[in-house]
């Protein structure tokens, strides 16, 4: 049998990942530069240039045709469909696609990562033109990777990840911030907090806002009154019936609007009185808020206007817009209604 001899190992052609990597910026960027977009700023499109020369790149000009092929098929990822944020997020930006000629997937994560990657992964083999996502967390380095490697624009909403994605989010900050200092101003001392956990924006933002209202007027912050452990239903019941069962109980609760029911029914649980036994701000204006007898204060987020701006951003993108990428701010409301009383002071 003749021997087989080998030579030197051909290098591996390198590719746009390899470029985004090495210009520490996204596919997407990659491909806006070698496709001479408009609006490109100089610095940025001098960085992707000198990184393919380095690495001698050469675009697959196949490939390059068949991504010019526009689908104006929108992917969208949201963690819960049951979630005011989610489902009021997603008929904002239904209408702002719809005015713009675009149609959408839809595809409800869960909360569950694994679930997220396959979705992600699905919507880059249908070739949709961008991605919008609530992403069930935002602190996974995993998610950040595979979302740098996508070809097309991604634009988050409520998350934030490094500073090369678009984002919307609301001023969740200064909402809870608002939320704890209305009821401090009441002469609530003991004030529980019900919120999703840390390892998504809007659990560390309402945490920040809280313990900021807190800290400015020299109230200590009880680590017992916090309950950022979930997102259920169940979790919800379980967690405000836990803190609402202490010796020492709060007077006041602050609670994500989504978690409102599950924090109600443990008050009907524990026959407390809405507000004479204890006062309630929801996170997050919802019907039942509204519709509630007291109704429930709340801090109205337009999420309905986070997705038209998030569908807004997405489109221009699409279009070869290559300005640093946006962090918009959308702006809260105070709905003051029945469900706080002022405490009286003791003596």
């Amino acid at each position: 049998m003749d021997e087989i001899k080998t030579g030197k190992a051909v290098p591996a052609r390198a590719t746009i990942s390899d470029v985004a990597r090495r210009a520490g910026v996204s596919i997407g960027t990659v491909s806006r530069v070698l496709n001479k977009a408009r609006n490109v700023q100089p610095a940025l499109q001098r960085r992707v240039l000198d990184a393919a020369a380095a690495l001698d790149y050469r675009p697959d000009s196949f490939a390059q045709g068949m991504r010019a092929k526009k689908t104006h098929v929108i992917g969208v990822i949201v963690p819960d469909l049951r979630n005011p944020l989610s489902s009021e997020a997603v008929a904002g930006l239904e209408e702002e696609l719809t005015q713009q000629g675009y149609t959408f997937f839809l595809a409800n994560s869960r909360y569950e990562r694994g679930r997220e990657e396959n979705i992600i992964n699905e919507f880059a083999r249908r070739r949709v033109d961008g991605i919008i996502a609530i992403l069930a967390r935002d602190q996974d380095p995993r998610t950040v990777e595979q979302l740098r490697r996508l070809p097309m624009p991604v634009v988050l909403l409520e998350r934030e990840i490094g500073t090369e994605f678009d984002a919307v989010r609301t001023d969740q900050v200064e909402g809870t911030y608002r939320a704890t200092r209305y009821l401090l101003a009441l002469g609530h001392r003991r004030i529980a907090i019900i919120t999703v956990p840390t390892d998504n924006m809007s659990g560390r933002y309402r945490f920040e806002g809280y313990a900021k209202a807190l800290a400015d007027l020299d109230v200590p912050l009880a680590e017992e009154l916090v309950r950022m452990g979930g997102y259920t239903h169940d979790y919800a019941v379980n967690a405000a019936y836990s803190v609402l069962s202490m010796r020492d109980k709060p007077t006041a609760l602050i609670v994500s609007g989504g978690m409102l029911p599950g924090a109600l029914e443990a008050t009907r649980q524990l026959n407390l009185s809405i507000p004479d036994e204890l006062s309630i701000v929801a996170l997050g204006d919802t019907e039942l808020a509204a519709l509630m007898r007291p109704g429930i204060t709340a801090i109205r987020y337009d999420w309905a206007q986070t997705g038209r701006v998030a569908a807004r951003l997405a489109i221009a993108r699409i279009s070869g817009s290559d300005v640093a990428p946006d962090r918009a701010l959308v702006p809260y409301e105070f709905m003051l209604r029945e469900s706080c009383r002022e405490l009286v002071p003791a003596g």
